[in-house]
């Protein structure tokens, strides 16, 4: 069984929560991400969503 969801904000836009996300690092029930749409706006993923070779999140 497992626990409630941590809450999540974009470490570069601060959007909390974000539906789709890259890279969570959580502590204590709280925690970041990237969000989806940060991702795509600075060129990470390929066309199909998945981050590019060569990109460390």
């Amino acid at each position: 069984m497992s626990g409630p969801l941590p809450e999540l904000s974009c470490r570069k836009c601060g959007t909390t929560n974000p539906p789709v996300y890259l890279a969570p690092v959580t502590v204590g029930g709280a925690g970041t991400c990237i969000c989806i749409g940060c991702a795509e706006a600075r060129g990470w993923l390929d066309r199909d969503g998945n981050v590019k070779p060569g990109i460390a999140l």
